[in-house]
């Protein structure tokens, strides 16, 4: 998922509340869009964060068995290799990561048996096994059992995701894209560098792209949606669902009002958008109506794209 589709979603999230939710104006809903962009960046700490109290987990038990009284040979001489891995360490380590960590109040102490059941998920894996059983690793495979942690361990964890729900309602749509900036930030993890690159979920223009989509969907949002009307002739406009109504209102909002945006992007996001928050249906109604409003606005001249092959894959849409 990249960040312009979840920008586009946590705009179709707040669009939604807004038209719900009396009493509030469009500061205050502009506001939660912002500081909903502002947690994703939590989230990529609070992963990035796991990998390290894993490793302390780790520490602690072998250090538990060091202790027993009746301690095998394999308590008093353990493989150490997680443990001591070099990468998690520097990250452990970092400056800029315990900044982070402090002031923006990220930790797991609220998320009772996760990371007991993340490492015990770690150490059955066939990665886990291959990792501490292998001579001489170098850097890069110490590297190597952190992607592979993020990307087979800890994404597609059930209880990972619902613990993070339950701390953010912000963070429902989230996981995917932050679990590949994360990720990238192991991958890009240099041992010449004296500080880790810690990647921008969001550049300034993501932010800005995402406060002129809002506005722009609610003050463009009659126009737009009389004319979605002359579309929908075989499906009441009443009977369509809010969310689609959204949709279509954000997809002709940016067609109109973001000349640097590529009409065959517009297109495919929000058919995407559809597919995965409306019915089975509503995709290829939602093109259906946006590919005839498309060439009405065409036609008006409302269509004002900036740069070469904007227009590229509809410049002759099909009745």
């Amino acid at each position: 998922m990249t960040s312009r589709r979840l920008i586009r979603i946590k705009n179709l999230q707040l669009l939604y509340a807004y038209g719900k939710r009396e009493g509030m104006t469009i500061s205050e809903a502009e506001k939660e869009l912002i500081k909903s962009i502002s947690k994703s960046t939590d989230l990529y700490y609070h992963l990035l964060l796991l990998i390290t109290e894993i490793q302390r987990y780790a520490f602690l038990k072998i250090d538990a068995a060091r202790n027993r009284r009746l301690a095998s040979p394999e308590d008093l001489n353990p493989n150490t290799r997680f443990v001591d891995n070099p990468v998690i360490k520097r990250l452990a380590e970092s400056r800029i990561f315990q900044t982070r960590v402090r002031n923006n109040l990220v930790s797991f102490t609220d998320c009772h048996g996760l990371i007991p059941h993340l490492y015990n998920d770690l150490v059955a894996s066939d990665f886990y096994a291959r990792y501490m059983t292998m001579k001489n690793p170098a850097v890069e495979d110490h590297k190597a059992v952190l992607l592979e942690m993020i990307s087979e361990l800890i994404a597609p964890d059930e209880e990972f995701a619902l613990a993070m729900e339950e701390k953010s309602i912000f963070w429902n749509d989230d996981l995917e894209l932050v679990a590949n900036v994360a990720y990238k930030t192991v991958r890009f993890i240099n041992e010449r560098d004296d500080e880790i690159g810690f990647l921008d979920l969001y550049s300034d223009e993501d932010v800005e792209y995402a406060r002129n989509l809002f506005r722009k969907s609610i003050l463009h949002a009659g126009d737009n949606l009389r004319l979605l009307e002359d579309f929908t002739q075989n499906w009441d406009i009443e009977r369509v669902s809010d969310v689609e109504k959204i949709i279509m209102n954000m997809a002709v909002t940016e067609l109109k009002h973001f000349p640097s945006i590529p009409v065959k992007v517009t297109f495919d996001e929000y058919i995407e958008i559809a597919k995965c928050y409306c019915s089975a249906k509503s995709s290829g109604f939602v093109n259906g109506v946006l590919d005839k409003v498309l060439n009405v606005l065409k036609e008006n001249g409302e269509i004002q794209k900036t740069g070469r092959g904007l227009l590229e894959g509809y410049e002759e849409s099909p009745e």
